[in-house]
């Protein structure tokens, strides 16, 4: 005779909240980890993986294109057409920027222990008002922070950059970035449909609008990211550049590239384009002109923090400050100068699935807040 078990007692609506909670935060974590792996096996084959990479990141640079020209052609000639601008675009770069842009890298070299030797004597100059109220033992210590820093520079920087330089021309780097990176990013843009198409049928069908709304969201910030900030960069080096051109400070070009180039980690291409050009103009032209770089670049970041960026990134990313901070800290501790720029990214992606899958937060009348921006007096309850 079987025993008939009791009836299951129906959950309740606070159980199955929870349960949901916590299959999302499973499903979240499932996610991460297999992100990490993702890209620790991606470290392990690191020049298939960075080409890859690469590939990934040139299709969606070119997709906003590639889409408004396939209205009326088809895909692989819409792919062509933009692959003959680049290469004209490239051309005209090569010719006109590449040989100022070596000749300046090499001059500057070449005079970091004049700069470093003027910066020490400026130090110890008595009559000097910006250091006379220094005690004479932090001056002398200060004079000989120049020369430690530009033997450095000579030593590590340079040397690095000539590696990555040299690497960059060779044969083989040639032939991967004008050959393999374009093949691999036409396929992308290719399948791309089919891909899509595969990833939804993982999912039933009563998910599947929830996980294409994801799926759209991600390809959302990830082409945002990468198309509003190489446009951000050229922006911001466009003007540092001309800025330190009009306030004749010597190697605005390299200065403003460098800061336009490395514009694609938040806070890092101000200050790798505010140190060397506030010292040059210091040691260069003096004081007046050093304080006005000072003030121009302020305006400069006032600007693209307020009006270039909002409008050319269109709130891909969505995160604050904080967390892009932990985010690039978190990336270049465990994956190194590539982890340091897919950080962001990455860190957008994780905030839309935690948008589409965990509830939101509660408003600030269930949690009123310790701390306000504003005095607290005139902050409303």
């Amino acid at each position: 005779m079987s025993v008939v078990p009791p009836p299951r007692r129906p959950m309740s609506r606070g159980e199955r909240r929870v349960t949901y909670a916590l299959k999302v935060l499973l499903v979240v974590a499932v996610s991460i980890y297999l992100l990490v792996g993702l890209l620790q096996f991606v470290a392990a084959i690191r020049t298939t993986g960075l080409l890859l990479v690469a590939g990934v990141l040139f299709a969606y640079l070119i997709y906003p294109v590639v889409r408004r020209l396939n209205e009326r052609l088809p895909l692989i000639w819409c792919i062509l057409i933009v692959y003959v601008l680049i290469a004209l675009v490239g051309v005209i770069v090569v010719t006109t920027v590449v040989p100022p842009l070596s000749d300046q890298t090499e001059k500057l070299y070449a005079q970091i222990p004049g700069f470093a030797a003027r910066a020490q004597q400026e130090l110890l100059v008595p009559t000097n008002p910006f250091v006379e109220k220094i005690p004479l033992s932090s001056r002398h210590y200060l004079a000989n922070l120049p020369t430690q820093f530009g033997a450095l520079v000579q030593t590590y920087g340079f040397g690095a950059a000539q590696k990555t330089l040299s690497f960059v021309l060779s044969a083989v780097s040639i032939i991967a970035t004008v050959v393999i990176v374009p093949v691999l990013a036409a396929y992308l843009l290719l399948e791309a449909s089919d891909v899509k198409r595969q990833i939804l049928g993982f999912f039933p069908e009563r998910r599947r609008a929830k996980a294409e709304a994801i799926v759209d969201d991600l390809d959302g910030v990830v082409g945002g990211f990468i198309r509003g900030q190489l446009i951000d960069g050229a922006i911001v080096g466009t003007m540092i550049g001309v800025m330190l051109g009009i306030l004749h400070v010597p190697y605005a070009l390299l200065i403003g590239v460098a800061a336009g180039v490395l514009n694609f980690i938040p806070y890092a291409g101000a200050v790798v384009g505010f140190v060397p050009a506030f010292t040059i103009a210091l040691i260069v032209n003096g004081p007046t002109n050093a304080l006005i770089v000072a003030v121009c670049f302020v305006v400069i970041q006032q600007i693209d923090g307020n009006f270039v960026a909002p409008r050319v990134l269109k709130d891909a990313v969505g995160l604050s400050p904080l967390y892009i901070i932990l985010a690039i800290l978190t990336g270049t501790e465990l994956f190194g100068l590539v982890g340091t720029f897919l950080a962001v990214p990455i860190a957008a992606m994780l905030r839309v699935l935690r948008e589409h899958l965990i509830p939101g937060p509660v408003s600030p009348r269930e949690a009123p807040a310790a701390l306000t921006r504003k005095p607290r007096k005139e902050t409303p309850p």
